[in-house]
């Protein structure tokens, strides 16, 4: 059975500042919503992506090689490397639970689901914000491409997972859904796709 690692509540609120205006004597109709400028921008989103985390070498050394890593998170990362290298999904709920590798993707998604389908592959679903839709159909399958590439890139360099499959949700209702491969992303130079056409390359449906 899938087991649930973890979901990320939303923490950005009140995203829209439209007020309707008073004309003497007659109230204006209701503005529409009006997407904010100063909202986090996801053009350069799917171009980056976490380190990867080396776990033969953190299985080898109790404190960090890379220059990077905390010597907390790399004394967690040493105590869990031997059952993340062996496939144990329990020790995959414990290492994203401290890593948190989507934290700093909360201001894209209202919230995240991860799953463990088996030691070889996670699913992701993830409900997207309002923001981010309902512009013109190109902008917003621009969007859901981006956020699910980068969570597929940020769980693979986390984790050493074969497959990431990714939902683009809104109210139920599934926007996106496509499987990405470790083996492929590690071919791509990632600043120089459209990341519309690199997901429909990889089998991604999009409702409409």
């Amino acid at each position: 059975m899938p087991e649930n690692l973890y979901n990320l509540s939303d923490i950005v609120e009140d995203l829209w500042g439209a007020s309707a205006q008073m004309e003497e004597k007659k109230p204006a109709a209701p503005q529409q919503p009006v997407y904010q400028s100063t909202f986090p921008p996801f053009e350069q989103l799917w171009k980056t992506a976490d380190d990867t985390v080396d776990w033969t070498d953190a299985l080898a050394h109790d404190r960090p090689t890379d220059g990077l890593t905390s010597q907390n998170l790399w004394s967690f990362f040493h105590q869990h490397a031997e059952k993340v290298l062996q496939g144990d999904t329990a020790a995959y709920v414990e290492v994203l639970q401290a890593a948190n590798p989507l934290g700093d993707l909360a201001a894209y998604a209202q919230s995240f689901d991860v799953e463990t389908l088996n030691a070889d592959q996670l699913q992701v679903s993830f409900q997207a914000k309002a923001a981010y839709l309902g512009k013109s159909e190109g902008e917003t399958r621009r969007y859901l491409c981006a956020v699910s590439l980068r969570i597929a890139r940020d769980l693979m360099a986390l984790l050493p997972v074969r497959e990431v499959i990714v939902l683009a949700q809104q109210e139920g209702t599934t926007l996106l859904d496509v499987a990405f491969d470790r083996g492929e992303l590690q071919k791509v130079r990632f600043s120089y796709i459209d990341p519309v056409a690199f997901v429909t390359a990889c089998g991604g449906n999009f409702v409409k």
